[in-house]
């Protein structure tokens, strides 16, 4: 299964947080992929029929966050669902629904370091650091990034958040439950995946 990543934090996330939970669920015999896309996301449109004509490749999935998305534009009224109803349907294009499953990190993929607090709060020292059941919810003006950075560069004397040094050891300690339970973007986007690795698994 190949994972086109938006940028290094996403590509972060998903080699050391998700395929940990994958081989902990039993899943370790169909492959997880994840592919850096350095922010290039129109390259999604030439990958996906690439990898469609390769009989290795189960299914391609998208992990991009709705935050910072300018290709598509959103009505002041709309609430979040829409906007993910309407980033995915932007990505869908025409291709093959059995194949090609896009998701979106609501706002970003660093909502679920929030949502989990733990790793958070020993990294930087500081037992005040809870979880937030809410961090999917969030708005754009204060996204979960900006959030992080601002947490670090109050406990780390100015210098904030960085996304490869700081983030794989944070995703490497972030414990699966606590954001699955509260973050539903994120679950959404797990059990499909879950449920193509299943499925493959049992035809074979």
């Amino acid at each position: 299964i190949k994972i086109l990543c938006e940028g290094d934090t996403e590509e972060i996330a998903v080699e050391h947080f998700i395929r940990r939970q994958w081989i902990l669920e039993g899943l370790g015999a169909v492959g997880l992929r994840p592919i850096n896309l350095r922010g290039r996301l129109e390259d999604i449109f030439d990958r996906v029929p690439l990898y469609r004509r390769k009989p290795q490749v189960l299914a391609v999935f998208t992990l991009i966050d709705l935050y910072g998305m300018n290709r598509i534009q959103h009505k002041t009224d709309d609430d979040l669902a829409d906007k993910v109803i309407r980033v995915k349907n932007w990505l869908r294009h025409s291709f093959d629904a059995s194949f090609f499953y896009p998701n979106v990190s609501v706002h970003e993929v660093e909502a679920w370091l929030l949502a989990e607090g733990k790793c958070l709060s020993q990294r930087l020292k500081d037992l005040k650091i809870r979880a937030d059941s809410k961090a999917e919810e969030k708005n754009f003006d204060n996204p979960p990034y900006k959030r992080i950075d601002a947490l670090f560069k109050k406990r780390r004397h100015g210098d904030g958040y960085h996304k490869i040094n700081d983030g794989t050891p944070l995703f490497q300690c972030l414990e699966f439950d606590p954001v699955y339970k509260t973050c539903r973007y994120f679950r959404e986007f797990y059990d499909e995946l879950k449920s193509v690795g299943q499925s493959a698994l049992k035809q074979h």
